[in-house]
């Protein structure tokens, strides 16, 4: 047995013990062709950068620096509160209304990620939410990410504005399913926090380890928002990128029935539509590019652009 430290485990033995999950479930489902939407052109964007000054901090340079720039500037002044009801509209008005520099009112990485996701939006930069989700359905506990696609580097890459962090191999900055990948094979990855420099990766793991860990455990498997945009489109329930042969219904129900017993959640709603819902699964699909053909001259910030993945 390991020897304990940290209160029980060694964070390399829990890592391990998560990377091995992912190992053998590396293989992604096959999904269907599903039509994902990015709309840049809310007037609500138009007031979010009028009212927080998201165009100074996020600055010149390329998507990635700038979207980095944005989370780093949010993540201290967003308290975290991760039984946060979700009672504010989950917009990036709102809830920066509610909670920006306000040490005495939280909210969870759920609605964190969304103000980013806007953020960025409203400035031309492509993003999108994601839930990363664990392999145990007696798991009361998830985390939530926001993905940006680069340009210039033409990939997708993570960024987290609960602790202003993105993954890297000492390289690259990584996607989720890059993260996903690299835990699996035991490459060395870890979170890069502000000042912290990627290339350093060795010193990093061991730093960070603690983060680490805890994106091992929730990239099991993943929920995306179909439609980005200026709060949540009515019917918008997410698509789901999972192992091959995983059953999501089946561990859904088992999720909200552990809820119930654990936390005493009222989860009666929720299973019976988890019974009769049709979960949409993409594949691997939803890290492909989401940029127009350059034959479409148009504006990134004025204009409503669509991208099918298939």
């Amino acid at each position: 047995m390991a020897k304990n430290e940290n209160g029980v485990f060694p964070y390399s033995y829990v890592l391990d013990i998560f990377s091995g999950e992912l190992f053998n479930a590396l293989t992604l489902a096959q999904g269907n062709p599903l039509k994902i939407e990015y709309i840049f052109d809310c007037p609500e964007f138009q007031t979010l950068r009028e009212q927080y000054p998201i165009e100074k901090v996020a600055g010149k340079g390329g998507d990635f620096e700038r979207a980095l720039r944005l989370c780093r500037w949010l993540a201290p002044r967003l308290k975290h509160q991760s039984d946060y009801d979700n009672h504010v509209p989950c917009n990036s008005l709102a809830l920066l209304d509610y909670c920006f520099e306000k040490p005495d009112v939280g909210i969870n990485c759920l609605n964190k990620a969304k103000i980013l996701a806007e953020c960025c939006l409203s400035l031309g930069i492509y993003a999108r939410r994601c839930s990363g989700m664990p392999c145990s359905p007696y798991d009361g506990d998830n985390h939530v990410v926001t993905e940006i696609y680069d340009r210039k580097r033409k990939k997708w890459i993570a960024l987290d504005p609960t602790y202003g962090d993105y993954f890297s191999d000492g390289v690259k900055p990584l996607s989720c399913l890059e993260l996903r990948q690299a835990f699996a094979d035991r490459i060395p990855v870890s979170a890069v926090l502000n000042r912290q420099n990627p290339a350093r990766i060795d010193e990093l793991q061991k730093r960070n380890a603690g983060i680490n860990w805890y994106y091992a455990k929730n990239s099991y498997y993943f929920c995306f928002d179909s439609v980005s945009t200026f709060g949540l489109p009515e019917g918008d329930e997410g698509i789901y990128v999972v192992p091959e042969g995983f059953d999501l219904r089946r561990e859904r129900i088992k999720n909200l029935e552990f809820r119930k017993t654990q936390y005493g959640m009222d989860v009666e709603k929720q299973l019976t539509k988890t019974k009769e819902r049709i979960f949409p699964v993409a594949s691997e699909n939803m890290w492909d590019s989401p940029v127009y053909s350059q034959q479409n001259k148009v504006s990134f910030t004025t204009c409503t652009m669509k991208s099918e993945n298939i």
